[in-house]
């Protein structure tokens, strides 16, 4: 296993490297949350890698766009510019079908995050674009709130009634930083959930208190799903 290649300068691969791969333990962030022993979650970490090329079996390159679902139930994640890098290493490597690939490739992933990875493999040639997925629900980015905290703050979450509510928002607005490097980590939130009413303002405020915030994005949305059940307490969340 290699070092943690962020915000190091390491030369592009020349073969294939499944060493390459840098494994980051989920508890390091869950301990300080301490999720593991009042929260039960079921989702999954939805990856895409845009760079993934190879030679099939006469030396004709081959490109497409890999999909991968590592389950939050993982022992790991893996840093992403290992995986970015990793994904490199097959570019003079040779394969006679797609779907060998992309069983190295769930292999390789499932040993280093200790969990079996779905990946999906598409060739540019089989699809003219991928779109961007759209938001479901209502947008909460054009309130006009007054943001003080940069940090995240779960004071900050209100409920306006104690009624059960159905109710889908999203914001991209969000921004956190990435804990090694400090550079700006930018997302989607889509927060789906069933119980008091969540305020809006104070939900839009509450994901703008992570601007200045380190964290990986996987423990940024477990701890934006702890601090909602726990304040707001819905009997059902999706984020």
């Amino acid at each position: 296993m290699s070092d943690n290649p962020l915000g190091e300068t390491i030369p592009n691969p020349s073969q294939y490297d499944p060493g390459i791969l840098y494994p980051i333990p989920r508890w390091a962030a869950r301990s300080l949350l301490d999720i593991d022993k009042k929260l039960h979650m079921y989702g999954l970490d939805h990856w895409h890698g845009y760079e993934l090329s190879w030679l099939n079996q006469r030396g004709k390159p081959q490109v497409a766009i890999g999909e991968f679902y590592f389950s939050c139930a993982s022992e790991n994640i893996v840093e992403s510019k290992s995986l970015k890098f990793y994904l490199h290493s097959f570019n003079r490597e040779r394969f006679d079908s797609v779907e060998k690939l992309a069983a190295i490739i769930s292999n390789d992933l499932s040993a280093v995050s200790k969990s079996k990875v779905k990946v999906s493999l598409k060739l540019l040639s089989d699809i003219n674009a991928v779109p961007v997925q759209s938001r479901m629900g209502k947008s909460i980015d054009m309130l006009d709130i007054s943001i003080e905290s940069t940090q995240p703050d779960p004071a900050l979450l209100q409920t306006e009634d104690a009624a059960a509510f159905d109710e889908q928002l999203f914001s991209d607005l969000f921004k956190s930083n990435c804990p090694v490097t400090n550079q700006p980590d930018w997302a989607s939130f889509e927060i789906q959930y069933t119980g008091p009413k969540i305020n809006e303002a104070s939900l839009l405020a509450y994901l703008c208190s992570f601007r200045e915030h380190q964290g990986y994005h996987e423990e940024c949305a477990e701890r934006i799903y702890r601090d909602i059940m726990q304040v707001c307490q819905p009997s059902e969340l999706s984020i």
